[in-house]
C-alpha cells in the first residue's frame, strides 16, 4: 500500500512506454451480441501491448450462446457461467470467473461500450506507479451508433475515436462529484458513489482481499463495492483521458424508480453513509457506523454504562469488550466479589448480540500498536477505543466531529490518570496496516494524529460554516417562496430541522 499522504497522487503522469504487468479484462454478458462484437474490435486495437492483455467474457446465461467475433483480441475466451436458484447474475458470475485469473490488474468492463485506443494505457500507467489505485473509465452515453465492428476499427486506427459520435451526454450527478472533490484528491465518506462499474481497473490482490463483488447485490454492486474500497484506503482515480462511448442508456436510467426500490433495503443495510435510508428506524444494521472496543477491567459498572449510553442514542453501534471474561468461570463470593463490576458489565449485555467479549489478561498492558490490532475494521467508518473510567466531561459525539474537521486519521484524548480515548478512521487504519513498517507510525505518516488532554478540548458544539450555509441557504430560498403568513411557520419548522440533523451523532 502507498505511504502517500491520504488521498495525494501524481499530476500529469505519462502512459508508461515500456509496461510490465498484464491485464485480465473482464466482460460479464448476458445476450447482446452485437454489442459485445463493437467492444471487442475496440478493444483489438488498445495501444497497451496485446501480449499483456486477456479477455474473459463472461456468459451469464444469454439465451442463444455468445460466441467470439472475427474481430477480437488476440487472447479471447468466453466463460460459459452456470446458473442456478443459488448462483446467477452478474457478480457472482465475475466473481467465479476471476478467482481463477492470474494476471495483475483486473480491469471490468461492460459489454456495452467503445473504447478509445489509449483508453488501457491512460487507466494501468496508474497501476504501475502504485498498487493501491483503482481506476476509473470516462464515458460519454449515446443514443445511435452507425458503425459495425470492420468500420470501426478503421476509424479507431484512423484517430477518429472523437468523430465517431456528435452529440452525447454524460452523468451529470457523477461528474458534480468528481469535480466537488478535486478529482477525489478530496474525499469524503460520500466518494464512494464515484465507484460505476462500467469501466474500473484494480490490482487483483485489492480484488482478492476486498472479496470481489458482494454476491447478494443483483445490481448496484459497484456502488457497494466502493464503499469498502474506500473503508480500505485505496485511492480512487477517475482518469478523463480513458475515453468511452456507452452505447445507448443504462437499465438504470431507464428504470430508475424501479432498481432504487429494490436497491434501498441492501444500501442501508452495507452502507452506513446513506443515513437517509436509515433514520428513524430501530433496526440492527449488517454494517454499523460505529465499532467501539472497551477495555473493561478498570471500569466501573456505572462508568460502562455512560460510555455506551452516548453510542445507543442511534442503533448505529457494535461493541467489543476486553475484560478476563475467563476468571469469571470460577467460584466466588457474592459479598467479596474481586470481579463484581466486571460481572455486572457481562451480565448486563449477555443477551445483545451488538456486544462480543474479547478475553484479555488482567495485568496485561496495551500499547498503541496492540490496540490498533484488536480493533477488527472492515466496513464500519468510525471506530473507537475507551479504557478505565474516563472522563465524565468526554462525548464521543465531539470527538468524532473533531475528526471530520481535522481529517485526522486518529483524534485521542488522555486524562489526568492517563487512560485514553480515541476516535479512528477506518480508511486510514487499514491504509497502515497495509503498508510494511509501524503501524502507528504508517497511522501518522499517512493520514495524521492529534492527542488532547481532556482539560483543554473543547466539548461544545460550535455553529460552524458547515452548519451555518444550509441555514442560509435553506433561509434565503424559503424567503423568496413566502406568500401567506402561515408559510413563515413552515420556514420556522425546516430551519429547526437543519439544526436538529446537524446534531445528529
Amino acid at each position: 500500500m502507498s505511504a502517500t499522504f491520504r488521498y495525494d497522487r501524481p499530476k500529469n503522469l505519462e502512459i508508461v512506454k515500456s509496461p510490465k504487468l498484464s491485464v485480465a479484462v473482464v466482460i460479464a454478458c448476458r445476450d447482446g451480441q452485437s454489442k459485445l462484437d463493437l467492444l471487442l474490435a475496440s478493444l483489438s486495437v488498445q495501444s497497451y501491448p496485446q501480449r499483456l492483455i486477456s479477455v474473459y467474457i463472461v456468459d451469464d446465461g444469454s439465451s442463444k450462446k455468445l460466441k467470439l467475433p472475427a474481430i477480437k483480441p488476440a487472447k479471447c475466451k468466453i466463460i460459459y457461467f452456470k446458473n442456478n436458484d443459488k448462483s446467477w447474475g452478474k457478480t457472482q458470475a465475475v466473481n467465479h470467473a476471476i478467482k481463477a485469473l492470474k494476471q495483475d490488474v483486473i480491469w471490468c468492463i461492460d459489454a456495452d461500450m467503445v473504447l478509445h485506443p489509449d483508453h488501457l494505457a491512460q487507466m494501468m500507467k496508474w497501476h504501475h506507479e502504485s498498487q493501491d489505485y483503482l481506476v476509473l473509465g470516462w464515458k460519454r452515453f449515446v443514443a445511435e451508433w452507425p458503425y459495425n465492428p470492420t468500420s470501426l476499427v478503421r476509424e479507431l486506427n484512423l484517430g477518429n475515436f472523437h468523430k465517431l459520435h456528435q452529440s452525447s451526454e454524460g452523468k451529470e450527478s457523477w461528474e458534480s462529484l468528481v469535480k466537488a472533490t478535486n478529482n477525489l484528491r478530496s474525499v469524503t465518506l460520500e466518494s464512494f458513489r464515484a465507484l460505476v462499474g462500467a469501466t474500473f481497473s484494480i490490482h487483483r490482490k485489492n480484488w482478492q482481499s476486498l472479496d470481489g463483488y458482494n454476491p447478494l447485490f443483483k445490481t448496484g454492486e459497484d456502488t457497494e463495492l466502493g464503499w469498502r474500497v474506500l473503508m480500505a484506503g485505496m485511492r480512487m482515480v477517475p482518469e478523463d483521458k480513458a475515453y468511452s462511448w456507452h452505447l445507448g442508456i443504462s437499465t438504470v436510467e431507464q428504470n430508475t424508480n424501479t432498481v432504487i426500490t429494490h436497491n434501498q433495503p441492501l444500501f442501508a443495510n452495507y452502507i452506513p453513509a446513506l443515513t437517509y435510508l436509515r433514520n428513524k428506524s430501530d433496526l440492527q444494521w449488517q454494517v454499523p457506523e460505529n465499532e467501539v472496543l472497551i477495555d473493561c477491567r478498570k471500569m466501573s459498572f456505572e462508568t460502562f454504562k455512560q460510555v455506551i449510553n452516548q453510542f445507543l442514542i442511534t442503533n448505529q453501534s457494535q461493541f467489543r469488550l476486553l475484560g478476563d471474561w475467563k476468571a469469571l468461570n470460577r467460584r466466588y463470593s457474592v459479598i467479596n466479589d474481586d470481579d463484581k463490576e466486571l460481572r455486572a458489565i457481562s451480565r448486563f449485555v449477555q443477551s445483545d448480540t451488538r456486544f462480543a467479549l474479547v478475553n484479555l489478561a488482567s495485568q496485561q498492558t496495551l500499547s498503541i500498536n496492540q490496540i490498533l490490532e484488536l480493533i477488527q475494521s472492515s466496513a464500519v467508518p468510525y471506530l473507537y477505543y475507551v479504557e478505565g473510567n474516563p472522563d465524565s466531561r468526554i462525548t464521543y459525539k465531539s470527538l468524532k466531529r473533531k475528526l471530520i474537521k481535522s481529517k485526522n486519521g486518529l483524534e485521542g484524548l488522555v486524562d489526568a490518570q492517563d487512560q485514553r480515548a480515541f476516535i479512528l478512521y477506518t480508511p486510514a487504519l487499514n491504509r497502515a496496516r497495509n503498508t510494511p513498517g509501524d503501524c502507528y507510525q504508517n497511522l501518522q505518516n499517512q493520514w495524521g494524529i492529534c492527542w488532547a488532554e481532556v482539560g483543554t478540548f473543547d466539548f461544545t458544539k460550535k455553529l460552524s460554516f458547515t452548519n451555518i450555509f444550509p441555514m442560509l441557504a435553506l433561509g434565503l430560498r424559503s424567503f423568496t417562496q413566502i406568500r401567506r403568513p402561515r408559510q413563515v411557520t413552515k420556514l420556522i419548522k425546516r430551519t429547526f430541522l437543519v439544526l436538529k440533523n446537524s446534531r445528529s451523532y
